[in-house]
């Protein structure tokens, strides 16, 4: 191992932080850190206000061909069922999801595979790095300025002597308003599969391929879930829509729309940053909606075994099912609504 590596690892704090000041934007490529306990009401707070700000977002598009979304969006994970794979017994909660991009709870969903992923191929890493790229404030449209820097980003991969060190990598995309100017901050965090790579000459790269852009960051990761957990809040929320205006959001609704916010290179190539579709559907039956479980857990025998099942990730025996009282909830909302008709 190159002595220059060993005195830069030896500096870290936390999973990359360092005892010396980085010579990337600080203000404005916020690093996180752990969660303490007193920070999850804090975190949850958060979601709210970033799904109120989705909503809004969404409420604005009603007026374009999106307007169904906000309906989508209104009722993600709102409605669940609890299902038992026939040959294993194993329980879980099937939930509806909108899968939009700015949706909060399909965004927290997107971290926990996302972090699963991306630490076990930091895992198998020699020494992998955590690096930054950002670019000059400009005034440019945004999609223009989101467009240049991908463009930048894949020229750089393209050089000689980045190909030399960097051997392959997973970068994320995140955007904010830069506290001093106003103006929209750009930038890519990367985990790479590197050697030893001197941040001066990485910036000096940079530089050249973006014609004076020379803020970079490049740090030794030491704790690759902690990392695998950061970068993956990246890719569920580029953006915190709740920081911003509705005409700032807009802005970046449309200068995103159809853009990737993540992707993978060289040796990173085979890391899935999707959860898989089940191949086997078939083999999950529903066995009580979530609402009728949950009521029930404490009074009926089949719903407690349910959601033992569920939360012990225990066997649940075959035939064991909560479907009739959940039928004739539906049978009664029918007759209600049948009542309701006849009267109009």
């Amino acid at each position: 191992m190159d002595s220059r590596e060993a005195d830069l690892g030896s500096s870290q704090t936390g999973f990359l932080g360092s005892e010396s000041a980085p010579l990337v934007h600080t203000l404005e490529t916020t690093r996180h850190s752990p969660l303490q306990p007193n920070q999850r009401s804090s975190r949850a707070k958060s979601q709210v206000s970033r799904q109120a700000s989705a909503v809004e977002l969404y409420k604005y598009l009603e007026y374009y061909p999106d307007s169904d979304k906000l309906t989508a969006l209104k009722r993600c994970r709102k409605i669940g069922y609890f299902v038992r794979h026939k040959e294993t017994g194993r329980v879980r909660l099937a939930l509806n999801n909108c899968k939009l991009r700015w949706c909060a709870l399909c965004g927290s969903a997107k971290v926990s595979w996302i972090t699963f992923t991306v630490s076990g191929w930091l895992a198998n890493r020699h020494r992998p790095k955590f690096a930054t790229f950002t670019l000059k404030h400009t005034d440019e449209d945004l999609g223009f300025q989101i467009q240049q820097l991908y463009r930048f980003f894949v020229n750089l991969r393209k050089l000689a002597g980045f190909r030399s060190k960097v051997r392959g990598g997973i970068w994320f995309f995140q955007i904010k308003l830069s506290v001093n100017d106003g103006l929209w901050h750009n930038h890519l965090h990367c985990v790479i599969d590197s050697s030893y790579f001197p941040q001066g000459e990485l910036s000096s790269f940079w530089s050249r391929i973006t014609e004076g852009s020379t803020v970079v960051d490049i740090r030794i990761i030491q704790d690759p879930d902690k990392a695998a957990n950061e970068v993956a809040r990246y890719a569920a929320c580029p953006c915190d829509l709740s920081k911003n205006s509705l005409e700032q959001n807009r802005e970046i609704y449309h200068a995103l729309h159809s853009r990737r916010i993540c992707g993978a290179w060289g040796t990173a190539k085979g890391v899935q940053l999707k959860p898989p579709k089940d191949e086997q559907p078939d083999l999950w039956e529903n066995v009580g909606s979530r609402s009728v479980v949950v009521e029930l857990r404490n009074s009926d025998p089949c719903a407690r075994a349910i959601y033992q099942a569920y939360v012990q990730h225990t066997y649940l025996e075959p035939d064991v099912n909560c479907r009739s009282f959940d039928n004739w909830l539906d049978d009664d909302f029918q007759n209600y609504l049948a009542e309701k008709e006849s009267s109009w």
